[in-house]
């Protein structure tokens, strides 16, 4: 609902990006959620609910949880999914410690993943299939005044709201309209704050690792449509992935089968990718060879660009990779330190060779 969304958006910008203090020093996410929860009251948009308001203390199944490493133990090829999985979420963590590192907040990273691996077990004990991670958005909760109290609230409220059935409640009295800007906010401090902590040079480099990600979300929509239309009853319909259904999207400026291959293992491509174009502008090619080698590594066996792991399997990727690897290792043999080209406009700026007095 865009009424609501402006309503809140507009304090966001103005308190949070802008900068500017609010009344009696309120802060400007809370007001912007009072503020979109009163319009979307107003227009119909949100109720006040009780249905579901209980008692739900956890309870430890143990017993299910003996069951469950059994069955994993029984069905080895679940590591083929689960290790990716944990992989990621490391490296989620280590993303997201150091962007609290880049906005000046120094955290162990060893500790941060050992407590993501204590709070996930626990959680299992519990029943939660979700892996605990370090959340992303540090630097804009950081400038919205956020302190250590900001995570003992949070700590309190989220699991009061489980135990006394309150979720659904929050969820029925809050609409997304006016929570969605606060995430808003937190995508433009990420941006900002990665743009002022990396060499001017290497926001090409940042920009090529965000691609993955554009990818994992086109398929994300892409699956969200099709589900749809699967529940509204659509029938004999071709199935995302189907070769008629790709080709037909091919034709149409839509390439589903590389941004699927793109957004499977997206964070770390993400994060090879940048690694390689922050090398090649660094001059650095052997480090840039060695990223596209370990690439290649992955991509065979499914760390990247599939949807598990499996065994070695050659493939297109793998073969883009070991050529790419293959030039950057070989490139400095015949390359010179004194022939580099330097960054001038728009990132290129042609070498002027230092000639002799009267050539």
């Amino acid at each position: 609902n865009p009424f609501i969304g402006f309503a809140s958006m507009i304090i966001i910008l103005w308190g949070l990006v802008g900068r500017h203090r609010l009344p009696f020093n309120i802060p400007a996410g809370l007001l912007a959620l009072i503020v979109g929860t009163v319009v979307a009251l107003g227009m119909g948009e949100a109720s006040v609910s009780l249905d579901g308001v209980g008692i739900y203390l956890p309870v430890p199944y143990f017993g299910d949880l003996i069951a469950g490493i059994q069955h994993l133990f029984a069905n080895p090829e679940l590591f083929l999914v689960l290790v990716p999985v944990q992989i990621y979420n490391f490296i989620e963590t280590m993303n997201n410690v150091e962007s609290a590192e880049a906005a000046g907040d120094h955290y162990p990273v060893g500790l941060c993943q050992v407590t993501d691996g204590v709070g996930t077990m626990i959680g299992a004990v519990f029943g939660s299939p979700f892996p605990t991670t370090a959340y992303i958005g540090h630097p804009a909760y950081k400038r919205m005044g956020a302190r250590s109290g900001y995570i003992i609230g949070v700590g309190i409220v989220i699991p009061f709201a489980a135990f006394f059935g309150l979720l659904a409640f929050l969820n029925n009295l809050i609409p997304v309209a006016a929570a969605a800007p606060v995430l808003v906010f937190v995508a433009l401090s990420l941006v900002t704050n990665t743009a002022h902590s990396v060499k001017t040079d290497h926001i090409a480099a940042v920009t090529i690792a965000m691609m993955p990600h554009v990818s994992a979300f086109l398929v994300i929509k892409w699956g969200a449509l099709a589900g749809a239309l699967g529940a509204l009853g659509a029938t004999g319909m071709a199935q995302l992935g189907d070769p008629e259904l790709t080709a037909a999207l091919l034709q149409q400026g839509a390439h589903y089968e590389g941004h699927l291959a793109l957004s499977q293992g997206a964070i770390l491509t993400g994060l090879i990718w940048g690694a390689i174009v922050a090398s090649v502008i660094d001059g650095d090619f052997r480090n840039a060879g060695g990223f596209a080698l370990a690439a290649a590594v992955m991509s065979l066996v499914g760390v990247i660009h599939s949807a598990s792991l499996h065994w070695p399997e050659f493939s297109g990727v793998a073969m883009g990779y070991l050529i790419a690897a293959a030039f950057l290792f070989i490139y400095p043999i015949f390359h010179k330190a004194d022939e580099h080209e330097e960054a001038e406009d728009d990132g290129i700026k042609p070498h002027v060779p230092h000639l002799p007095a009267g050539e």
